[in-house]
């Protein structure tokens, strides 16, 4: 028997029939990282929350996985869905959780409604593919968590970004030296290449993207994301950081469900 991530459910009290929102959490995160989306969702929605492999109460879920792809995990993500019975999801997802969201989507695109994306990472410049590179051989020395550490405090520099990056590491301490490998094992050479295939091609869908003006490693790359492809609507959000959902929950919960509930 397969063994099912674990996962929370919250059904609409009085439509049954509410279309259903998957959430999907970052690298370090888990179910919690939308605690602050869970009041005003449930108002409208259906809503699924999942912990990835290897994070909070799936912790020990894919013990026996040596290695970790975005295909595995999108594949982990849908066996939940067809657990639940759920046929059809609007995908909502933060930071890395993106990437693993457009993964379902390339898998099962007729069951995926829409994607919203809260600081999405799309793609990696010339910075960024020397930070990772250089990030992962100073974690084998300094150890994973450090490495997280040092990570939040790097992409969420600001003060008026404290409480996302307290959020951010406290999750991230959870893993096990053994997860934080399995997971940084992604984002080496293979992820320009994954990004390119997920990100660089038309997806019909609609997707919506919720990106900080203060997301100083994602933004450029995001806005060059959004000219190119007419499916895909952006909003940069003044003062903020990389994590949108968690920095500006009331301003992302708002344009969020407006979009999502489609024009009235």
């Amino acid at each position: 028997m397969k063994s099912l991530l674990y996962y929370q459910t919250f059904e609409h009290p009085e439509n049954p029939n509410a279309d259903w929102v998957l959430f999907i959490h970052g690298a370090g995160g888990s179910t919690a990282t939308w605690k602050k989306q869970l009041e005003q969702y449930k108002k409208h929605f259906n809503l699924l929350l999942i912990d990835l492999p290897g994070h909070a109460q799936s912790a020990k879920s894919c013990i026996d996985i040596p290695k970790y792809s975005f295909e595995f995990i999108a594949e982990k993500c849908w066996e939940v869905l067809d657990h639940l019975q759920i046929q059809k999801v609007h995908a909502v997802a933060v930071s890395l959780g993106s990437i693993i969201s457009i993964q379902m989507f390339d898998q099962q695109p007729h069951r995926i409604s829409s994607l919203v994306f809260s600081g999405p990472i799309i793609s990696l410049d010339l910075k960024l593919r020397i930070f990772l590179r250089s990030g992962l051989m100073l974690a084998k020395i300094i150890g994973f968590r450090n490495f997280y550490k040092m990570m939040a405090k790097i992409i969420l520099p600001k003060k008026n970004h404290e409480s996302a990056r307290k959020v951010f590491i406290r999750e991230a301490n959870a893993l096990t030296d053994e997860e934080y490998r399995k997971w940084t094992a992604m984002y080496g050479k293979e992820l320009d290449s994954k990004l390119k295939s997920l990100f660089g091609i038309h997806q019909n869908v609609p997707i919506y993207i919720l990106v900080g003006k203060e997301d100083h490693f994602f933004l450029a790359s995001t806005k060059r994301y959004a000219q190119l492809f007419q499916s895909v609507k952006m909003e940069i959000i003044e003062r903020c950081g990389h994590l949108v959902s968690l920095e500006k929950p009331g301003t992302f919960n708002e344009k969020s469900i407006a979009f999502l509930q489609g024009p009235k």
